[in-house]
């Protein structure tokens, strides 16, 4: 099956991936004229048409959702044929982020070196739906059986997301046994890597006003916040950490690496800690509101993004920061809230079937992965099915620049994943 992969990545899935990447379908978001270009469309439908020549032999049902004012959504409904059927949703998106400067070859510019394939949406995201049909080709050609399986690829997760989850109920699927979303990082390209929690997120402005000196009121209210020795962020904004987690965090930390500048003074010496800080601790960034002030101003807002531990609700933390830093002079105005996702341990009979697809395909075990980054329609889906299993994927490893220049998808990797996701599709033990 590794060989059957493997060329089948390079003669059917590498040529249309770059076709793909050609198509300059930015996200609406940084695109105002994305229905009159239809860019998006013309990505979706390029996607559709892969699918559709590939699965010939294959019972399934292809549609292309339609909600006014989003693109469209790719769903693929792939009967199985086991004794007993389970069913599995798989999750990835087509829209792009913005190209950005620096690239060495061009955003829309597909090259291959070093068997990385370069481009924009190579990696981020569109190598899933491509991934997923190669998955149940293969179980097809070596005639093995497989669950029922929906693909569901929506374009405009680098917007938010806002459709997604109305369109998933347009499928009516009344039990979701395995979810698998495919858009998430990895640590290096030895094994399978499991994401397990994100961090949420809050975007909030502070508001200073007639004060006789707003600069030195903002400080106060920042030191309340965070303290500026430490780094650490109030109380109520922590969380106790699940001691599942927390030994998955021991486990994996030593394959992390986490780099500082050198002129950067570390608040955490300890590596497995810092890890912990970086995945499961709340932290202030500063990113924007005082250009063009000076030091005599009475009125300022300064524009702050918090992370959250993966499970501090966002309502909640909004709530409390609205307390805790509303004052006579001051007020808060929540610009996004976003809860984060900690992902319930997986059943016993899931793991060993995770660990041995892994050790198949890459020779060495699974290992999970605490995100501390934010995708926030995770939480979204997570609750959508709240009993399923849910399993979290991705690609994207620190050299993959996703979101910059020079995005790559790292084509082993990806022929080790597909033999992963056959193992998964075809157990008994999901």
């Amino acid at each position: 099956m590794r060989n059957f992969i493997k060329q089948f990545t390079e003669l059917s899935i590498v040529p249309s991936l770059s076709d793909f990447i050609r198509i300059p379908n930015l996200s609406p978001q940084f695109d105002n004229k994305w229905q009159q270009n239809q860019l998006l469309e013309e990505a979706c439908n390029h996607i559709v048409r892969w699918i559709e020549n590939e699965m010939m032999d294959i019972q399934k049902e292809i549609t292309i959702l339609q909600i006014p004012n989003s693109p469209g959504c790719i769903a693929v409904k792939v009967f199985g044929n086991q004794e007993q059927n389970k069913t599995i949703l798989c999750y990835g998106h087509y829209d792009k982020q913005p190209h950005f400067v620096g690239w060495k070859y061009g955003p829309t510019t597909p090259i291959i070196e070093n068997n990385r394939l370069y481009g924009r949406g190579s990696a981020d995201d569109g190598c899933v739906p491509y991934a997923i049909i190669a998955a149940i080709k293969a179980l097809k050609q070596f005639k093995q059986n497989y669950h029922d399986c929906y693909l569901i690829v929506e374009g405009e997760e680098e917007s938010g997301s806002l459709s997604l989850i109305q369109y998933i109920q347009m499928l009516k699927i009344s039990k979701i046994d395995l979810m698998i979303a495919i858009d998430s990082g990895i640590v290096d390209y030895n094994r399978l890597w499991i994401t397990n929690s994100m961090r949420g997120a809050i975007t909030f402005d502070i508001k200073i006003f007639q004060s006789e000196n707003a600069f030195q009121c903002l400080r106060s209210l920042l030191n309340k916040l965070e303290n500026s020795i430490t780094g650490e962020v109030d109380s109520q904004f922590q969380t106790i950490i699940p001691q599942t987690s927390f030994e998955e965090c021991q486990t994996t930390a030593q394959l992390v690496p986490l780099e500082f500048p050198m002129t950067c003074l570390k608040m955490e010496p300890d590596h497995v800690q810092q890890y912990i800080n970086r995945a499961w601790k709340p932290s202030v960034s500063y990113i924007g509101g005082l250009e063009d002030l000076n030091e005599d101003s009475d009125e300022l807002t300064i524009r702050i993004s918090m992370r959250l531990p993966p499970n501090k609700d966002a309502q909640e933390a909004s709530k409390q920061l609205s307390e805790l830093l509303t004052t006579q002079w001051s007020q808060v105005e929540i610009i996004q809230a976003k809860t984060g996702l900690a992902v319930k341990p997986f059943s016993s009979e899931l793991k060993n079937v995770l660990n041995e697809a892994s050790i198949q395909n890459f020779g060495n075990e699974m290992r999970m992965f605490h995100e501390g980054a934010s995708i926030p329609f995770l939480n979204s889906l997570y609750q959508l099915y709240p009993e399923s299993e849910f399993l979290i994927l991705g690609v994207l490893a620190p050299d993959s620049n996703a979101h910059g220049p020079n995005e790559n998808l790292n084509i082993e990797y990806l022929n080790n994943l597909i033999g992963c996701l056959a193992y998964i599709f075809t157990s008994q033990h999901i």
